[in-house]
């Protein structure tokens, strides 16, 4: 039996929702950019930086006052709240991929074809995976448009500008995605999921805020994903290696839990 299939016939309607919204997002965000070449939006914009504490640009991803008349820096900086949300999804998509079969009494479906359990945890796993992947696809597709309509930049210098971001969205999603499965094997049903999804992406995210915040805490940064793709930090410097390390970390041993703890787990249908 093809779960892979199975799960993307049960996912797509959800996942095209979800690339349309960020679609469009994302294009409102980019052809609002010649706005922020105006001279009264250029001196609003640097009031209003000025006046900001320096712990607090941090917090938001701004190291030092920046320039919003670089499409770059304006479309980078809104992108880490869309990444927010991109996160969430992904994450709830792990979540649900398995639990959700055993809370709407569809698990039985899967029992009653030859598919052993790890099967199942790879097919669907590789289903999410694939959907994240369309979402992000269309999403570059859209950003480099709206880099070459709005923007200064060819069509070259766009594909590098897009690929830099959505990369490193993907691997952050990733690293979230594996927690998910790994939780989906843990949970019992999938009532109450958004709350957990919503406690796991946002408190991360605090994590990293606490990071830059309390110079003590420092080392709590590379436990926040999103704190590894700050716009200023990646278009500088990247993901550093000690981050590459404990995502990559992160996925393999959430992952491989997740198959142990499925294949022992006593499935209720």
């Amino acid at each position: 039996m093809n779960v892979f299939r199975l799960e993307l016939k049960n996912t797509w309607k959800n996942t095209l929702r979800w690339a349309i919204a960020l679609s469009g997002i994302t294009f409102t965000i980019l052809a609002f950019f010649p706005s922020m070449q105006t001279e009264s939006m250029k001196e609003l914009t640097g009031a209003k930086m000025e006046g900001l504490d320096p712990a607090l640009m941090e917090v938001m991803g701004l190291s030092e006052l920046v320039d919003f008349t670089v499409i770059t820096n304006f479309f980078g900086y809104v992108l880490q709240y869309i990444t927010l949300a991109i996160m969430m999804l992904v994450t709830q998509l792990a979540v649900n991929s398995l639990v959700k079969e055993e809370t709407d009494g569809t698990i039985e479906f899967l029992y009653s074809k030859s598919v052993s359990r790890s099967t199942i945890l790879l097919q669907k796993t590789l289903a999410n995976v694939f959907s994240f992947l369309s979402i992000l696809v269309v999403l570059c597709i859209i950003t480099v448009m709206g880099y070459l309509f709005y923007g200064d930049y060819n069509f070259a210098e766009s594909i590098k500008e897009v690929v830099v971001f959505y990369s490193s969205i993907l691997f952050v999603g990733l690293v979230f995605m594996a927690l998910g499965v790994l939780l989906s094997t843990l949970l019992k049903s999938s009532k109450g999921s958004s709350g957990i999804v919503i406690a796991i992406v946002f408190g991360t995210f605090i994590l990293g805020v606490m990071g830059v915040v309390i110079d003590d805490l420092s080392l709590l940064s590379y436990f926040s994903p999103m704190d590894w793709i700050k716009t200023q930090k990646l278009m500088t410097e990247g993901i550093k290696m000690e981050e590459w390390l404990v995502g990559i970390l992160t996925i393999l041993i959430c992952y491989i839990s997740a198959r142990e703890v499925y294949k022992r787990k006593d499935l209720h249908s």
